[in-house]
């Protein structure tokens, strides 16, 4: 009698092993699923957030070649930015 439950204990050991191995290696291919949404999320906010950085870089070099040109207009521009647009 001893020696079926040792038997029995032995393959349930391994039964559940193997099974725990499975669910694993399913939460590994999720999480790797999960990694790759949120790693083109974030390639996808990078670029966005490039572009506006250059649109602000455009701005700031406009305001500054405008205040050489034409100060009067330049901080008419930049009081209506800090005062009128908020």
């Amino acid at each position: 009698m001893k020696k079926y439950i040792s038997a029995v204990l032995s393959i349930g050991t391994v039964g559940i092993l193997f099974y725990t191995l499975f669910d694993l290696r399913q939460q590994v291919n999720s999480l790797k699923k999960e990694i790759e949404v949120v790693t083109n999320q974030k390639d996808s906010l990078y670029n966005e957030n490039f572009i506006k950085n250059v649109q602000l870089d455009r701005y700031e070099l406009s305001v500054d070649y405008l205040l050489t040109k034409n100060p009067n207009a330049a901080l008419q521009l930049i009081n209506y930015m800090n005062h009128e647009t908020e």
